[in-house]
């Protein structure tokens, strides 16, 4: 069983690692779109290659012992180039400085501690640790701070994630910029890949260490990989240009509220309910008689401009003082249009898609989906019911 189990997991590699190398290089060859964003992306999957080469280059890396060090450390580049190309993703104003520099610290660190009882011993010395390969310290501290490290990216990743759909909700009003689930699926991919290989770990250092085992958990780690770039590909077949980035200075409406509380201006309660009470009703009024809703791609600083007021005080007064996200509201006037358009007796030829396109959506699931979120039923089935 343990031979097939490697068979397979050997074959596998081929087939991620060329799988990936050819992506990364396609990435790097593209001149449109967001390129920063191609070459981190093809930075994270030429990092794996380079970590999986040894499966399939042994005999070069027995050889050359040095670069097989050097190659076992570039794993600690997977969770900084996979951040930043999850930055580049959602924020469309993202640029490398000098500080993400920093991100090389812990290969660095990976490096020097491996130079007193490795870079600078002979090559006999050199077999005795991977002859004793889980029982050397440099090894295992290297390997737990990879772990460590690559599940903090994560964590730091999904607040980026959750942090970029409360600026969509809160600031915008077309359903695209919601199409971040490919990203989160992905994410989640590599995060499953992470925990399998948290369980690798666990069967290698351990008091129950099993080869067979850690090689069948090692082969889901694979097939797994695989996954992740068949979901890359189709995405980018199928859906070349997913994500409309956001600007990241866009601030929420809890990091505008918690700016305004430690202010130095003091107002009192009622000041301040006079005063957003009298913009919830002037922009009530603007949207009813202006219908700036019909703008498929009406923004909170848009309308603000329209209404000439401050971005921030619209967007406290959407979020806080009437309850909903800049998203719901200016949706619910699209619907409630929409319902009225579905109706009416002199526009009975209307279809349901030239009414959507009317009222300011760009798409029809987009629209079925607010539909029924507010009126609790398709559009079809509106229609029946008040035929």
């Amino acid at each position: 069983m343990v031979e097939s189990i490697v068979v397979m997991f050997e074959n596998i590699v081929l087939v991620v690692f060329f799988s990936y190398l050819f992506v990364a290089t396609y990435l790097c060859s593209l001149s449109s779109g967001n390129r920063l964003r191609h070459k981190l992306l093809a930075a994270y999957l030429l990092v794996v290659v380079i970590d999986l080469s040894n499966i399939i280059f042994n005999d070069f890396y027995q050889t050359y012992p040095d670069l097989d060090m050097l190659r076992y450390n570039v794993s600690l580049f997977m969770g900084p180039t996979l951040y930043l190309y999850v930055k580049t993703a959602i924020y469309n104003d993202f640029t490398l400085k000098l500080k993400h520099l920093l991100h090389t610290i812990p290969y660095v660190i990976a490096c020097l501690v491996m130079i007193p009882n490795f870079f600078s011993v002979d090559n006999a010395s050199k077999q005795l640790w991977y002859d004793n390969f889980t029982a050397v310290a440099e090894l295992t501290f290297i390997h737990f701070m990879t772990s460590i490290q690559f599940g903090l990216y994560l964590v730091a990743i999904y607040k980026h994630i959750i942090r970029y759909r409360k600026v969509v909700v809160e600031n915008y009003s077309d359903a695209d910029r919601l199409n971040k689930r490919w990203l989160t699926q992905l994410i989640f991919l590599f995060t499953l890949i992470y925990f399998i290989g948290l369980g690798r770990m666990y069967f290698r250092f351990s008091i129950y260490q099993n080869y067979e085992l850690e090689r069948l958990v090692q082969l889901f780690m694979v097939i797994s990989a695989l996954l992740s770039i068949c979901c890359i590909l189709w995405q980018a077949l199928h859906k070349p240009e997913l994500f409309n980035g956001v600007s990241s200075t866009i601030t929420v409406t809890d990091e505008l509220a918690t700016s305004k509380d430690n202010s130095s201006v003091a107002k009192t309660p009622t000041i301040e309910t006079e005063k957003y009470d009298a913009i919830v009703l002037r922009l009530r009024n603007y949207m009813e008689h202006n219908k700036p809703f019909l703008d498929p791609y009406l923004s909170v600083d848009t309308l603000a401009e329209r209404i000439n007021l401050p971005s921030s005080e619209l967007s406290i007064t959407i979020n806080r003082k009437i309850g909903q996200h800049f998203f719901d509201f200016v949706n619910l006037y699209r619907i409630n249009l929409a319902a009225e358009m579905l109706i009416k007796n002199e526009q009975p030829s209307k279809t349901v898609l030239e009414i959507l396109h009317e009222v300011g959506f760009n798409s029809k699931s987009s629209f079925n989906t607010a539909f029924k979120k507010h009126l609790l039923m398709t559009p079809s089935q509106y229609r029946k019911l008040h035929s």
